[in-house]
C-alpha cells in the first residue's frame, strides 16, 4: 500500500483514466477478453476462521492501467473486514496498487462493494495478470455447503472491467463460481462409542484379555465424512488389555473444519482369571432329586501351599443319577491370571467334610459373564470325572487326614439336628455328612469307608501327620477335647477303632464301664 502523498502525485498522473475507468459502455478499441477468478483461500471454515477471497485474472495477461470490480455477497452470512482504512489488500506484486474509488453498502441482506484500482507507476499501459487483491470476509452463522456468497455483479452502471492508456475497456468474463463454502463451528458427534467393558484375565497365562474395542463412527451436521481416530493409555491398539489395568481409549472426531469432539471407553481386566470348579462328594445322600443342598467348595493351586485361596457356596445335587453315588455341583472360582495353569494342579475340598483331591487344570473354550465381569475362556478343575476323583466325606475336624478324632467328633453330635447346608462362610465341626438334617449312623458310614485316608497333594506325596487310629481320653482332656471321650463307647479310656466297630453295631454313645478300679482300667 502507499503513503497518502503517493497516492495524490499518482492520483494527478491518472486523472484522465480514472474518468474512463468508471465511465460505462467505454468500448472503443475493445481489447481481447481475459477471464476473472475468484477463489476462496480455504473452504471449510472452523471456530474464528475467516474466509479469504482472492480476486484474480485466470486469463493471458492484459496491458492496461486500471481496473474497477464491482463484487456483491451474502450479508445475511458474511461481514466484510475493514483493515486500515480499506476493505481490500493488493497482492504483492500486482501494479494496480493506486485505490481512485471505494464505497460499500448493504441493502435486503445483500452486500455491494465498489472498487477502482490504478498503477501508480504512471500513464502507460502494464502486464496485470495473476492475483489482484484479497478481500476479507467474518462469517456470522453456520452454513454447510453454499455457493454464491460472493459474486461479481453491476450496479447503477458501475461494470467489472480493465481499462488501458487509450480508455479503451477490456470486457471480462467473471465466470469463475467462489463454488461451495462450509462455515462449520459445531462439534462433529462420535456414533456407536463402545460401553466401559469389564473382563477376566484369558485362561492362556497371556495375563491379558483379548477383547476387540470396535472403533465408533462419527456424524456432523456439514461435513460428509468425519475423521476418526483414537489414542490409549499404555499405546497399544485395540485388540489385547493387560491383565490388572485398566486402561483408557479416548476416541477423538475432527470434521473438515477442525471442530473436535472426544469420548472415552475403559476396559478393566482383572488380575485373576475364572475356573470352573465341579466337585463331586462320594457317598449316599439323603437329599433326594430335586432337593438340593449347599456346601462350602475350596480350591487352591499353589503347589507350595494347601492353604484354601477361594471357598464359593455351591448347590449341590445328585445330577440324576441317584442318591447312591455322589452329589456335585459346580461354581466359578478366581485363580491368578498371570500364569497358564492348563495342565497343572488345583486342590479341591470341602472344608467342613471332606479331604483334598489333586485335580488337573484343564482349559476351558466359550465366553460369558460373571460377576459382573466377561470372559472369554475359563479354566477346568473336573472333581466329578471318575469315583477316583470324588472328594472323600468324613473329615470332620478340617485336617489333612480322617481318623478316630473325627469319629470322636461325630459321637459328640450324634443325635443333633443341623442345618444339611453349610456355606462358604461355615465353620466348626458338622458332622451331618448325608445332608439328611440329623447326625446319625448314615453318617458314620461316610467316616468309616474312608478310614485313614489322608490329604492328597499336587506334589504327588504325603507330607503331613500319619491319621490316628486310637487316643486316650486322658490326653483328649489334656489338649482340650474331652468332649470328645463321649465316643469311648466301651470305656476302656481310650477312643479307638472298637469304639467304632461297636458304634456301627448299634451301641450308644454312652462310654461303658470295663474292669474294677484296681485294675487301673477305668475309663476315668
Amino acid at each position: 500500500m502507499y503513503s497518502s502523498k503517493e497516492k495524490s502525485a499518482s492520483r494527478t498522473r491518472s486523472l484522465c483514466l480514472t474518468t474512463a475507468i468508471l465511465a460505462a459502455g467505454l468500448t472503443s478499441g475493445a481489447m481481447a477478453a481475459s477471464n476473472l477468478a475468484m477463489t476462496a483461500a480455504d473452504t471449510t471454515i472452523g471456530v474464528g476462521g475467516k474466509l479469504v477471497v482472492t480476486v484474480s485474472l485466470s486469463g493471458d495477461a492484459v496491458d492496461g492501467v486500471g481496473a474497477q470490480f464491482v463484487i456483491k455477497y451474502d450479508a445475511t452470512k458474511l461481514s466484510l473486514d475493514q483493515t486500515s482504512g480499506n476493505r481490500y489488500e493488493v497482492v504483492s506484486g500486482s501494479p494496480l496498487d493506486l485505490e481512485l474509488y471505494e464505497s460499500h453498502s448493504t441493502s435486503g441482506g445483500v452486500g455491494i462493494y465498489k472498487l477502482a484500482l490504478g498503477t501508480s507507476t504512471g500513464s502507460s499501459d502494464v502486464s496485470i495478470d495473476g492475483d489482484l487483491i484479497t478481500m476479507t470476509f467474518t462469517p456470522s452463522v453456520d452454513f454447510c455447503g453454499v455457493s454464491g456468497l460472493v459474486y461479481y455483479s453491476s450496479d447503477g452502471g458501475f461494470t467489472t472491467m480493465l481499462s488501458d492508456d487509450t480508455g479503451s475497456e477490456v470486457t471480462l468474463d467473471p465466470s469463475s463460481d467462489l463454488g461451495s463454502v462450509t462455515r462449520d463451528t459445531a462439534a462433529p458427534s462420535l456414533v456407536g462409542v463402545p460401553s466401559n467393558e469389564s473382563y477376566w484375565a484369558d485362561a492362556d497365562g497371556s495375563n491379558a484379555a483379548a477383547v476387540t474395542v470396535t472403533q465408533p463412527t462419527g456424524s456432523d451436521s456439514c461435513d460428509g465424512s468425519v475423521d476418526i481416530t483414537y489414542s490409549r493409555s499404555n499405546g497399544s491398539g485395540l485388540s489385547s488389555f493387560a491383565a490388572g489395568v485398566v486402561t483408557t481409549i479416548t476416541w477423538t472426531a475432527t470434521d473438515d473444519c477442525g471442530n473436535t469432539a472426544t469420548s472415552t471407553t475403559t476396559v478393566d481386566v482383572s488380575a485373576d482369571s475364572l475356573a470352573l470348579v465341579t466337585a463331586a462328594e462320594g457317598g449316599a445322600f439323603a437329599a433326594p432329586d430335586g432337593d438340593p443342598f449347599t456346601r462350602g467348595i475350596a480350591i487352591a493351586v499353589s503347589k507350595s501351599s494347601v492353604s484354601d485361596s477361594d471357598v464359593q457356596t455351591v448347590t449341590m445335587d445328585d445330577a440324576g443319577s441317584g442318591a447312591s453315588s455322589r452329589a456335585e455341583g459346580s461354581a466359578n472360582f478366581l485363580i491368578a491370571g498371570s500364569t497358564d495353569w492348563a495342565s497343572g494342579c488345583a486342590l479341591v475340598r470341602d472344608p467342613l467334610h471332606t479331604l483334598r483331591r489333586a485335580i488337573t487344570i484343564d482349559s476351558l473354550a466359550g465366553s460369558g459373564s460373571h460377576g459382573g465381569r466377561n470372559y472369554n475362556s475359563r479354566f477346568a478343575v473336573d472333581a466329578n470325572d471318575s469315583a477316583s476323583e470324588y472328594l472323600k466325606v468324613g473329615n470332620a475336624d478340617g485336617n489333612t487326614v480322617i481318623d478316630i478324632l473325627d469319629f470322636g467328633k461325630f459321637v459328640s453330635q450324634r443325635g443333633s439336628s443341623l442345618s444339611p447346608n453349610t456355606t462358604a462362610s461355615s465353620s466348626g465341626t458338622h458332622t451331618d455328612f448325608n445332608a439328611s438334617g440329623v447326625v446319625n449312623n448314615a453318617d458314620l458310614s461316610f467316616l468309616a469307608v474312608n478310614f485313614f485316608s489322608v490329604d492328597e497333594s499336587c506334589s504327588g506325596s504325603y507330607t503331613g501327620d500319619a491319621p490316628r487310629a486310637r487316643i486316650s481320653v486322658k490326653e483328649l482332656r489334656r489338649t482340650g477335647q474331652g468332649h470328645l471321650a463321649a465316643g469311648d463307647i466301651n470305656g476302656d479310656g481310650w477312643l479307638d477303632t472298637t469304639d467304632m466297630a461297636l458304634m456301627l453295631q448299634g451301641q450308644s454313645g454312652q462310654p461303658v464301664r470295663t474292669g474294677s478300679s484296681s485294675s487301673g482300667s477305668v475309663a476315668w
